[in-house]
């Protein structure tokens, strides 16, 4: 643990603006946008993502991060996103804890700093104070990575 020092400055990569914690550290260099991830779902389920997509800007200084196949949200490291689909989208955050609740419907364990919740949204109902909570607890320790300083 890095208690008391700073964080060494991201990396921007030059063609797509992605913030990085290491210089040309891969990731995909695509130009996607919410549009385009839900173009085949249902009604509704865009504006649902942009709602979600406004709760993460509210966590801090994010970057919300539209790719191929899902949207990432990067504070230093990724640590939520969501996954689209048809009547909703898969929300996701990584805590160094596993939260006990019914709403989670999958998890991923990555090791002892990065285990992986998935929640489903397919209202705005499921973007409730819970769920940012946790978003927020995924920002702060994960996203941050507050335990490495």
């Amino acid at each position: 643990m890095n208690v008391g020092h700073e964080a060494p400055e991201l990396w921007i990569c030059p063609r797509c603006g992605a913030r990085l914690i290491n210089r040309n550290l891969w990731h995909s260099c695509g130009t996607y946008t919410l549009d385009d991830l839900f173009a085949g779902a249902a009604a509704g389920v865009l504006e649902l993502a942009r709602s979600f997509v406004s709760i993460l800007h509210s966590l801090g200084d994010v970057q919300v991060i539209p790719q191929k196949t899902r949207l990432v949200c990067v504070a230093r490291v990724r640590f939520a996103g969501l996954e689209p689909r048809k009547t909703g989208f898969l929300a996701n955050f990584a805590l160094h804890r596993w939260v006990d609740s019914t709403r989670i419907v999958k998890t991923e364990d990555y090791g002892p700093r990065w285990r992986r919740h998935i929640v489903r949204v397919q209202s705005e109902a499921d973007l409730d104070d819970e769920l940012r909570s946790w978003l927020q607890e995924s920002h702060d320790v994960v996203g941050l990575q507050r335990d490495r300083r």
